[in-house]
Parts: C-alpha cells; structure tokens; sequence
C-alpha cells in the first residue's frame, strides 16, 4: 500500500465512524418537542399539562385529544375558553376570554363565538370549544413602556405664559335659517320620498 492509499482510506475510516455517530443519536433529543401532553379524565374534563379544561361544545364530533396535544401552544393558556376548528384535515385553535372580562377587546370575548365561526371558519366545519377550570392564568402580556418627551420641549413648557392682551370672548352670529327650495315629489316633510319612474 501507497501512502495515498492509508491516507484514503483514513479519511473513508474517520466519514464512517461519524456517520454511525449520527445515525445512533436519537433525532427527538435535537428537536423541541412540540404541543403539550392531553390526559383526557372522563367525557367532559381533560388535563392539558397540568391545566384542567372542560370540554363545553363538540360540534360534529371535531374533538381529538391527540391532535389537540399536538397544536397546543403555551400562549393559549392565557385564554378562558380554547376554540379549535377544523379546515381542510387541518385542526386550528383560537383563544377567547370570558364575556365579562372588561380588559379584553370585544372580538377576543366568548360571547362572539358565533361571529368568529360564520366569518373565520369554514361552513359546517367540525369544531369543539374547551372552557379553563380552576387555577389562575397566566399572563402574557407585555407591559407598555412610557414615552419620555425631550427635556427642552418640557422646560418650554414649565415657563408661564404671559398676554398683555385681554382674553376676548369669541362671539357668535345669528345665522339666517337657508331658504327651502320646493322639490318635484309629492311630499317634502324632510323625509326621503322614492319617485316613481315615468314610463
């Protein structure tokens, strides 16, 4: 053997070596895993993690537990009430709060289920709604920073300000009432009055 041919084969020794490194790792320790664990209790309540939810509407038999563990998401914890509806073999889930949380906006309450499923969802589509039970929520809300204005604009402004004029109150002028004008149809009350076509 050539010394070429030790090198060669050196290299071939080192590339296979690696690749059975590889492919004896197991790829689920690489990816994130996904979805959270649904443990379902009895035909109404589940776990989902360690939250429990109760399964308030299932449309057309739309729930699936396994498919829900898959979509679920750490951010729909936040939510009263989990909506998933499915399109197209596809399950997607939407987050609502209660009807009488005041801080959420109007479209993000419960109470617009029916709007949100005639708008956003496929017709007739297979959908469940799960409801939080018990436990706190956690919160996800960013807090909004204060806007710091520059401080000579805020200097200006601490300075009083002076008028040597007096303050002259504005004054209004009667305005003449606009003159009707009569129009072709058959009444002019202030309504509005269809004509009819002339044929």
């Amino acid at each position: 053997m050539t010394t070429e041919e030790k090198q060669t084969k050196t290299v071939t020794d080192e590339l296979t070596e690696v690749l059975d490194e590889i492919s004896k790792t197991p790829t689920e320790t690489k990816e994130k895993k996904k979805g959270e664990s649904v443990t379902v209790v009895d035909e109404k309540n589940l776990l989902i993690g360690d939250r429990q939810y109760h399964l308030v509407a299932n449309y057309r038999e739309g729930f699936d537990p396994e498919r829900l563990g898959e979509r679920f998401s750490e951010v729909l914890s936040r939510y009263d009430y989990i909506v998933g509806d499915w399109g197209y073999e596809q399950l997607r889930l939407k987050g609502f709060f209660a009807a009488d949380d005041r801080k959420a906006s109007p479209e993000q309450r419960i109470d617009t289920l029916e709007d949100y499923l005639y708008e956003y969802c496929n017709f007739g589509c297979a959908y469940f709604v799960i409801e939080r039970v018990g436990g706190k929520r956690t919160h996800h809300r960013k807090k909004r920073k204060k806007k710091v204005k520059d401080k000579a604009y805020t200097e200006e402004k601490k300075a009083p300000a002076t008028s040597d004029k007096p303050k002259k109150k504005a004054v209004i002028k009667n305005r003449k009432p606009k003159e009707k004008t009569e129009s072709k149809t058959k009444e002019n009350d202030g309504r509005f009055v269809i004509r009819q076509r002339e044929e």
